[in-house]
């Protein structure tokens, strides 16, 4: 979207300018407005503008003396004058101005509509120039960066390095991005070209690719808390529409000079190799401290997975958490990496999984099966530990309402309040999270009937009651379920032994 300034002293005008039209839907963005020149000024500052619209008789300073000095300050945005009639000739002075257009009062919709159309094109043209521009300059600076890295010290002196990077201050950060899917394989390209733009805008920097990584080089040091959070931020939105998450290290106490950048790089490309121990929302910028091991032997993962599926059998949600979260910190204490870690914990899962599978056969230990597969997507410790958490507890919900018992009358219970709905059994099983034929097997066990048969009969003792209360015999075929007056004849004759009209006259 290109940014938009208007700029006029009366309110009503300002605020009808923004109204309109659909700025956006014209590529287009009113990002403010202005009450008077010197207002404008301050926000010509505080904005980078692609076009102004003014008044051209304003208090304080009028348009002409607003673009003048637009102008003489290096301001090179468009211009579009508002202007009275009997300012029109008035308003041509401002030709020598650069101004790309005039438009009486009041405002003509298609008049300004076709303006910014045309400014549009220009724009377009603008931009693509400056992005080649931009472009070639990263390139030589990226393969001058390259190299320098590369090689791991300056080669000659510092007139071979683009006056560009003549900083005070270096500060080197790598960014390591996890994308949506992997399908996304511009995603990469297109984080790294919006992090160049707003580093470029802020004036804080630059960004290189460096696979599997990006290099962030910054011309400020971090120990400056709101810069810290400004580049985060930078990074956070040029990450956000192609990668899911993103980890950023430094490389260490900022550098003098460039002759320390490959140093930096290198501590940078150590904390790096940690990042599955990092959690993320910030850059980190101190060293990954592995803990001593207080273990001297492999982990007993066969006693681990044994009392893991015993926590489940009986239900103990603390103490299957409890497992999980020691395991993962007595691999981490024992100096596993990823790999291994994630290795560890589906073969743990396996395990239980297997023990389930033989002894609990009316749980759904497949569909369990294929969570597994998350657990390698995981790219954080703690992100690992609570997935695998997850899965464990969500197979514990499932053994919390397995007894046939408490099912079953869960079952009978919503049958009573429910018998007037389309109760079909594979629904229920569904909801139960239970195979439709184990469960009607299971309801028989308990009740002596199957599904079917206990439902018609709650429903024909619900329409004795109706029938013994006065109501007609089609009311209560619908108050009990059946939509099919005859139907319901059949089933309570079935059931009860005589017709509806017939044992209504006889309780009547």
């Amino acid at each position: 979207m290109y940014k938009v300034l208007l700029v006029d002293d009366e309110p009503m005008i300002r605020e009808g300018l923004r109204t309109l039209l659909e700025w956006e839907s014209l590529g287009y963005e009113v990002v403010d407005t202005a009450a008077n020149g010197k207002d404008a000024l301050r926000k010509c500052e505080q904005y980078e503008l692609d076009l102004l619209i003014a008044d051209i008789r304003m208090p304080e300073m009028n348009g002409l003396e607003l673009i003048r000095t637009i102008r003489e300050n290096g301001g090179n945005m468009h211009v579009l004058i508002l202007s009275g009639y009997a300012d029109f000739e008035y308003a041509k002075q401002a030709i020598v101005q650069r101004i790309d257009g005039y438009l009486l009062k009041p405002v003509d919709e298609d008049e300004l509509i076709d303006y910014l159309n045309s400014l549009k094109k220009e724009l377009d043209i603008e931009y693509e120039a400056r992005q080649k521009q931009q472009d070639v300059r990263q390139g030589n600076v990226e393969e001058d960066l390259k190299q320098l890295l590369a090689q791991g010290s300056l080669v000659g002196n510092m007139s071979q390095l683009p006056t560009s990077l003549d900083w005070k201050t270096y500060e080197l950060l790598l960014i390591k991005t996890y994308e949506r899917s992997e399908e996304d394989t511009a995603g990469h390209a297109q984080i790294k070209r919006r992090l160049s733009e707003r580093l470029e805008q802020a004036g804080a920097g630059l960004a290189i690719g460096m696979e599997p990584y990006m290099l962030i080089l910054l011309n400020k040091s971090l120990d400056n808390e709101a810069f810290c959070r400004d580049v985060y931020t930078i990074i956070a939105d040029a990450c956000e529409e192609h990668a899911s998450d993103f980890t950023v290290v430094s490389g260490g106490k900022a550098a003098a000079g460039i002759a320390d950048i490959p140093a930096a790089y290198q501590k940078a490309l150590e904390r790096m190799k940690f990042r599955f121990f990092l959690e993320g929302g910030k850059i980190m910028q101190e060293d990954i401290l592995q803990p001593a091991s207080i273990y001297e032997t492999k982990l007993d993962w066969t006693g681990i997975a044994e009392k893991l599926y015993l926590a489940l059998e009986i239900v103990n949600r603390d103490a299957i958490r409890q497992l999980i979260e020691e395991s993962a910190e007595a691999m981490k204490a024992m100096g596993f990496g990823e790999a291994e870690i994630k290795a560890a914990f589906v073969e743990l899962v396996s395990v239980v999984l297997d023990k389930l599978a033989s002894k609990r056969p009316e749980l759904p230990v497949r569909e369990y099966r294929l969570r597994i597969p998350e657990l390698y997507r995981e790219y954080r410790f703690n992100s690992l530990t609570r997935r695998v958490t997850a899965i464990i507890e969500e197979i514990a919900d499932s053994l919390d309402n397995t007894s046939a018992d408490k099912q079953i009358k869960r079952m009978i219970d919503l049958i009573h309040r429910n018998y007037k709905e389309n109760l079909k059994m594979e629904t229920l099983a569904e909801l139960f999270n239970y195979n439709s034929a184990y469960l009607g097997k299971l309801f028989k066990q308990v009740t002596g009937e199957n599904f079917n048969t206990y439902l018609d009969k709650v429903r024909m003792e619900q329409a004795k009651i109706l029938l013994e209360q006065g109501l007609k015999v089609y009311q209560v075929a619908e108050m009990v379920g059946y939509a099919n007056v005859d139907y319901f004849h059949s089933k309570f004759r079935k059931y009860v032994g005589s017709s509806p009209s017939v044992y209504k006259k006889k309780e009547s």
